[in-house]
């Protein structure tokens, strides 16, 4: 089974994603898919890391089409970090069970049919509590850090794929950590993913 996660700024998508690799036994990718697009690439980690769910330049079109070449290395650096993750998440789903973190991997992955794709949401309050208290700033920062993080990651999952980020349509669940909370939502999703094998075993 692939468990992708998408998920808004401050939702605690990241710490789902956590426990549930764990409590699956599954291979947790977040920051480790970045040093296997780095391979992927040929660029350096730092690099990678530099464009990781940000847009380029606005000026610089990155279009695959536009950049008709067999050697990947004469592309745009930022384009080639982005096909080295695609690569990596391609390369991770062949591999066997995991959770991924962001990073476009719900589309990467559409076509597999042992895929879960799931979007963590939660109410903007919850979300400012949540950043203010973990990187000990105010509110207005932490809301701002919010808005601008999720301005990146929507513009950049919308480039590259033929979807809008968030769209409940674009994943299999969609739901509120603010309510059913960190631990419930691992709950919740273990129960979804036992359900779904025991489908496929059956």
């Amino acid at each position: 089974m692939l468990i992708t996660i998408g998920r808004q700024y401050g939702s605690g998508g990241r710490e789902i994603g956590e426990k549930l690799a764990e409590r699956l036994g599954y291979t947790y990718y977040d920051t480790l898919l970045l040093d296997q697009a780095a391979k992927h690439s040929g660029l350096s980690e730092e690099i990678v890391a530099r464009y990781d769910e940000k847009l380029a330049d606005k000026w610089m079109n990155l279009s695959i089409g536009m950049h008709r070449t067999d050697d990947p290395h004469q592309l745009p650096v930022p384009l080639r970090a982005v096909i080295g993750q695609f690569e990596a998440i391609r390369k991770i789903g062949q591999a066997g069970s995991a959770v991924i973190v962001g990073r476009c991997a719900d589309y990467v992955l559409k076509e597999k049919q042992e895929l879960l794709s799931v979007f963590v949401h939660a109410g903007m309050e919850h979300r400012i509590t949540r950043v203010a208290k973990r990187n000990n700033i105010g509110a207005d920062e932490a809301k701002k850090r919010i808005r601008n993080t999720d301005k990146k990651r929507a513009a950049y999952y919308e480039y590259y794929t033929d979807a809008k980020w968030g769209e409940t349509a674009n994943y299999h669940i969609c739901v509120d950590s603010g309510f059913w909370g960190i631990d419930g939502v691992v709950e919740l999703l273990v129960a979804c993913v036992q359900q779904q094998t025991g489908k496929a075993a059956s």
